[in-house]
Parts: structure tokens; C-alpha cells; sequence
């Protein structure tokens, strides 16, 4: 006997949510490309106090991080557990000198990216009761796709798990407004503890249960009509009392969670609220931060979060959140619990502009209510476009799977995608700082390690990067501090070449070196660089030899071209490499002009070689002298090809030396032609349209199902 249509649907809807649970979990689970460690060893530490009884020693961390700790501690000892069992005498997860462990910082990941997948999960099942199912599908895809949740959601760290956690508590508590049914109460206060001891930003989810039982006091907030009296006994009834059970359940599970508070209640809470929550507020924090383009120490200001919200979004979220919330907030039926989620996603976004540091993964529970929104959107403008229902499943696919093809197509490195609706990476670069999560440094550790194959040696890298790169290699990993050039491998990460120039342990090695030279080893994600490795013992690479010569004892050995495509505004990074064949006789110095059609003269740079601290008179014969040049293009500078010629001249006579090529030949004007470098737009032109044509027909669209709406509306009326 064939299956009833009920049927077939209630079993294509529990393989549905098979496949959701795999798109959530598995981009998560496979290769996760960690941040630093710190959580790493905590978990380790938390679950080790655990097991010995040491209660006071699970406070480990202000934030206070307590499921992060017992979900990871748990499954780290577990692994490491086993593999004891089998013989394999593993390293604890408190060992990593001279040993590569990937594979536990993986493990400790997995049940984080396992709970974010039961999340998204559930969120959709919460969201069919709220807002219907066609709703909830592409929230919770959208949510399985978001990049800027699935890179964090792939580090072993607190933002992800926090994210799912105060999302579900505010549904739960929207859907217990609408139903009043105490278990959904007490499952919102459940997950808000949860989240509380995940981190103590969590606890703006007091004023805002308080904020939402407030509003619901008046009217049933999906409109159903049903006035409530504000009479006391009706406040006691719908407010008080429901937020004394919120708080009672959420306080008292965190009291059986976390031990600490077992043993020493005062000392705990007292350390939350002096390191956790006074200390964030202080708008001063010392480490140098990048943001447009400036180096900043301290609060970088509203628009940081601002800029990272618009970034972080797709072209497929960004317009249609746009376009779900006016179209939720406008409407009246089912707007009370569309206002409460953006009353939730305003306040925390409050809270964390009050706060002196910021962060971008800060901003990940705003993002998440950002994506719900644009399924809102979504399906409201596929309703008004099509009427036929296999049509509006199909629309609806091809935007998801747009979405799914823009993000999976970075796997592993989905903190690297930004808004292509703003210019994208190369955009962003001069916002944000680029390797939010390390990208990158993997690579370069895999790539040392691979160079090193099992032989001693030591690797150098900066602040928190040594904590990534190690979990690759089995050298000693070492900060600059410790080693300075000392070591076999240097490793730079741009988000701390770029955030720390100034920073004694390693901007003197970047900016003055290294910077300019030819890496033995670079990562590159979409066209930007993201890492460098270097062998600071090795002589200096000369990428484009050149054979010529200036005057009768200075050669012209090559160059090094950092990037041959530059922007307006940005900097050109040239090395040149020169060899002095007998005692140089004078003090020139060296020039680099960028010259454009008609040898019309567009920058140039002149200088002493060596940056001013190595002049000709100096030059010992045989030895190489690198001669580093940064020059500025001008930001009126028009896109095209243009020409580098560099030479030398005698700065008391402006005399140029006689310039000859390999075959001998005095080139003219003594002007040595080097290459071409091209001067493009930062963000292609083509890019620009496309979006432009994007938001044009999705704004055309929607204004039309709008006034289409409201034309039936009136109809209706009269």
C-alpha cells in the first residue's frame, strides 16, 4: 500500500533534517583551522581539576567559559584516554613541546561543532512553530551557511557556542509568550544559564526577558488580540513571576554546573564581575588594533561593529535581511515576535558598543538574527513572485544554494569570505584586519614541517601565532621575544605584521627586513597574502635577475616586485639588489620612478640605498646590498599599465651614472627598465556593476510585490 501524502511529507521532512544537521556539522567538524590556544589548555585544566576533586581550580577564566570546558576537557581526556588503551602513549592535552597535535585541538573542537549542529537544528524546529516551516528552512540553511558563524564555529573557542545558545534561550521565550506554557519557560532559563556561564556578555539575556514579559503585558505579541490588564496582580502573573523563574532556573543551574561555585561562591562571582565585566568596560586596551586604515590603541568606536556587520553579511543576507525586517515589523500579524528578535539583536549590539574592547566575533549573535531576518525576506518576495508552490520551493533553492556556493567554495578558511555587495576582500583589507582566525599559519607550519622532516630545528613567529603554528610542527615554536632571528624559520601573519609594525618583538624584523624580501613560503587567499615564512640564514632570494651595470664598479644585480598589481592609495613594495665589483668611488644615491604613457613621471623615491643606511662609499665588492623602496601611488593615480625604471645620480651634481645593459649597450636617459606594474581600481569596476545590478532588481522586485500587496489590500478593504 503506497504512502498517504502526510506521510511522504513527514518522512521527506525528517531526511531534510538529516541533511541540515550534516550541512551544519560537517564544514564544522572537518579541519577546523584553530585559533590560539588558550581554551585549548583550559579545557584541559578544567576537566583535569574535575577529575581530582580540585574545585576551586575549575576558575580558570573571567568569561567564565564552563560548557566550552566540560564539553572539550571531556572529549580531550577521553581521546587521549583511548589512545592510551591502544599503546600509542599519547601526550596529555596539557603536553605540546616538540610535538605537533592537530589532531587534539581537532577533537577538542568536535562536540563544539556537534552542539552548534543540534542547534541550528532545533532553532529550526522552534522557528516552524513561530514563524512556519518554509521560514525556518532557510533560516536554519542560512544559518549552516553563514560564513562568519562556521569559521567560528570551527575554532575552540566560546563565540559559536554562545550564538546558538542566546538565540535558542530568546526563541524559546518568544514561543512561550505566544503559547504561555511553563516548560518553554523553564527550557529558555535552561539555555540562558547555559549561555551565561559560556560567557558573561550572555547576562544582557536579564533585561531583555525583562524588556520582552514587559511588552507582552499589554498585547498577545502574534496579535491574536488578547488584552492583558495591567492591574498588580496581572504584572506579578505575566512579569514577575515568569522572570523570577527565568532567573531561578538559569542561576541555579549554574551553580551545578560549575564547581568553582561549589567551594568559593565569593571569589568567583567577585572575578567575574571585576575581570569579566569592569575591566571590558575601560574604552582603553593595549593591544594596537587595525581599523581604516589606521593603527589605533583603544576603542576603535560604534562604526567598528557597524563595518563588521556589513562585512561579515553575504550578498544574499544583507539585502534580504533589509528587506524581512521592514517587511516583519511593518505587518501586523505575527510582528510581536519579529520586534522582540530585533529588540534582542538591538540591545546586545548595545552592550557591545559600551564595552572598550571590541572584537568581530562579538557581533556573531547579531548575525545570526540578521540571517533569520533574510529568510523572512525571502520567502515574502519568492510568495509575491510566484504563485506556483514548486516554483517558490525551486526560487527559494537556487538563493540558498547561491549562498552555499559562495561559502563552501572556502572550506576550510570561511573567515576569509566578506561582503562582495562591498568590494569584498580586497575592500575589507582596508577596514579590517584580514586572518580574524589565523589563515594561513597552518600552511606555513605544514610547510616547515614538511622542510624540516622530522630533523631538529626551531621556528620564530609573533604574538599568538606561535600557538597556531605549533599545532602543526614538531620544532619548538618560539615568540621573537625569545629568539629574534635566532631560529631556522620565521613565520609572519598579516593580522599581526599589519596590527603590530610598532611592536618591539617583531615590527623592527617586518618593517625594516623581511617585509621586502622574497619569502621561502607564502599563502595567499583571494589574491591578498595572508602568511610568510622566511630562513633568516639563508642568503636573500633574488626573484628577477638583471645583468647591468652602473658606472664603472656598481652592478646591477635583479629586483623584487612584492605585488605587480596595485590601487590607488596603496603602497608599492620594491627591492632592488645591487653588487659592487670594486670600491665605489662616490656617494649616489638611487632613484625609482613609475612612469606612465609618454614617460609622464607618475611617483618616484629617492634615497640613500639600504633605506639611508648603507650609502655606496660603504660597499664592500662581492657583497649583495638589499635597497628596500615604498612607494606611495598617488590616489589620483589612473588605472593602466605603467613602466619602473630605477638608476643612480650624483646628488651634489644630479649627474646620473652611465647605465649598461647585459649586451653592454648605454641605455637611454641612463634609466634602467625594470617591468610593468599595474595600477587597477581596488575594486574591479565589473564587481561594482554586479552588484549594483543585484540590489537594483532585488529592490525593483521587491517594490513591486509591495505595491501589489498593497493594491490587494485596498481591494480588500473597500
Amino acid at each position: 500500500m503506497s504512502d498517504n501524502p502526510e506521510t511522504r511529507h513527514t518522512r521527506l521532512r525528517q531526511w531534510g533534517l538529516v541533511g541540515l544537521f550534516l550541512l551544519a556539522f560537517l564544514p564544522r567538524a572537518l579541519y577546523p583551522v584553530s585559533r590560539a590556544l588558550q581554551w585549548y589548555f583550559r579545557s584541559g585544566e578544567f576537566f583535569q581539576a574535575v577529575l581530582h576533586g580540585d574545585w576551586s581550580g575549575t576558575l580558570l577564566s573571567e568569561h567564565p567559559g564552563v560548557p566550552v570546558m566540560w564539553l572539550s576537557g571531556a572529549t580531550l581526556w577521553a581521546w587521549h584516554g583511548l589512545r592510551s588503551l591502544i599503546g600509542l602513549n599519547p601526550p596529555t592535552p596539557l603536553e605540546t613541546e616538540g610535538y605537533a597535535f592537530f589532531d587534539q585541538v581537532a577533537v577538542g573542537v568536535l562536540p563544539l561543532a556537534l552542539v552548534v549542529a543540534l542547534g541550528i537544528v532545533w532553532g529550526w524546529k522552534l522557528l516552524r512553530r513561530l514563524w512556519g516551516e518554509r521560514v525556518a528552512w532557510v533560516t536554519a540553511s542560512l544559518w549552516a551557511l553563514d560564513p562568519f558563524f562556521l569559521a567560528n564555529s570551527k575554532t575552540l573557542h566560546l563565540d559559536a557556542l554562545l550564538s546558538v545558545l542566546m538565540v535558542l534561550t530568546a526563541l524559546w521565550l518568544l514561543l512561550y509568550l505566544r503559547e504561555r506554557e511553563e516548560r518553554q519557560l523553564v527550557l529558555s532559563g535552561i539555555l540562558g544559564g547555559l549561555a551565561i556561564l559560556t560567557k558573561i556578555t550572555a547576562v544582557f539575556l536579564v533585561p531583555f526577558v525583562g524588556v520582552a514579559l514587559f511588552l507582552s503585558l499589554t498585547r498577545d505579541n502574534d496579535g491574536k488580540g488578547n488584552d492583558i490588564s495591567l492591574g498588580l496582580g496581572s504584572i506579578s502573573q505575566h512579569l514577575m513571576r515568569p522572570l523570577f523563574v527565568w532567573l531561578i532556573v538559569a542561576l541555579g543551574l549554574a551553580v551545578v554546573l560549575w564547581p568553582s561555585l561549589w567551594v568559593q561562591p565569593q571569589e568567583s562571582i567577585r572575578f567575574i564581575i571585576e575581570e569579566g565585566i569592569l575591566t571590558k568596560v575601560n574604552p582603553t586596551h593595549a593591544l594596537p588594533r587595525f581599523y581604516r586604515g589606521d593603527i589605533l590603541v583603544g576603542d576603535p568606536g560604534m562604526t567598528y561593529y557597524l563595518d563588521t556587520l556589513l562585512f561579515r553579511t553575504t550578498f544574499v543576507t544583507l539585502p534580504f535581511a533589509i528587506l524581512g525586517l521592514g517587511r516583519g515589523l511593518l505587518r501586523r500579524q505575527g510582528r510581536g515576535s519579529k520586534v522582540l528578535l530585533a529588540v534582542f539583536a538591538l540591545l546586545y549590539f548595545t552592550q557591545m558598543i559600551l564595552g572598550g574592547r571590541k572584537e568581530e566575533r562579538y557581533m556573531l549573535p547579531v548575525l545570526l538574527v540578521i540571517d533569520a531576518f533574510a529568510a523572512l525576506g525571502i520567502v515574502w518576495l519568492v510568495d509575491h513572485v510566484l504563485t506556483n508552490p514548486r516554483g517558490r520551493i525551486a526560487l527559494t533553492a537556487v538563493l540558498v544554494s547561491a549562498q552555499a556556493c559562495l561559502v563552501l567554495a572556502r572550506h576550510p578558511y570561511y573567515g576569509t569570505h566578506y561582503n562582495g555587495l562591498l568590494g569584498g576582500a580586497q575592500t575589507a583589507s582596508r577596514v579590517l584586519p584580514l586572518a580574524e582566525f589565523g589563515e594561513g599559519l597552518d600552511l606555513a607550519g605544514q610547510y616547515i614541517e614538511d622542510q624540516l622532516a622530522g630533523e631538529d630545528g626551531t621556528v620564530a613567529t609573533q604574538f599568538l601565532a606561535n600557538e597556531m603554528v605549533v599545532q602543526h610542527v614538531r620544532a619548538p615554536v618560539y615568540d621573537f621575544a625569545q629568539v629574534g632571528q635566532d631560529a631556522d624559520y620565521l613565520v609572519f601573519g598579516t593580522q599581526y605584521t599589519t596590527r603590530g609594525g610598532a611592536y618591539p618583538r617583531w615590527g623592527a624584523l617586518w618593517e625594516q627586513t623581511y617585509k621586502f624580501r622574497e619569502p621561502a613560503f607564502a599563502v595567499r587567499f583571494a589574491g591578498l597574502p595572508y602568511a610568510w615564512v622566511h630562513r633568516p640564514g639563508a642568503d636573500p632570494m633574488v626573484p628577477q635577475p638583471v645583468d647591468a651595470q652602473l658606472g664603472e664598479s656598481v652592478e646591477f644585480v635583479g629586483y623584487r616586485l612584492a605585488e605587480s598589481r596595485v590601487a590607488p592609495g596603496e603602497s608599492l613594495l620594491l627591492t632592488l639588489y645591487w653588487q659592487a665589483t670594486a670600491p665605489v668611488d662616490g656617494a649616489f644615491k638611487v632613484f625609482a620612478h613609475i612612469r606612465g604613457p609618454g614617460e609622464q613621471l607618475m611617483a618616484q623615491r629617492d634615497s640613500v640605498p639600504g633605506r639611508g643606511t648603507q650609502p655606496t662609499t660603504s660597499w664592500s665588492p662581492g657583497v649583495l646590498i638589499e635597497d628596500a623602496f615604498v612607494i606611495e601611488i598617488p590616489n589620483s593615480a589612473a588605472s593602466g599599465n605603467y613602466e619602473i625604471h630605477v638608476g643612480m645620480y650624483d646628488p651634489t651634481t644630479m649627474e646620473r651614472l652611465p647605465a649598461r645593459n647585459a649586451e653592454g649597450t648605454r641605455v637611454l636617459d641612463d634609466s634602467l627598465f625594470l617591468t610593468q606594474v599595474r595600477i587597477r581600481p581596488r575594486v574591479p569596476s565589473w564587481r561594482w556593476a554586479l552588484s549594483a545590478i543585484w540590489l537594483a532588481s532585488t529592490a525593483a522586485v521587491a517594490g513591486h510585490a509591495t505595491l501589489s500587496s498593497m493594491n490587494q489590500d485596498t481591494k480588500k478593504s473597500s
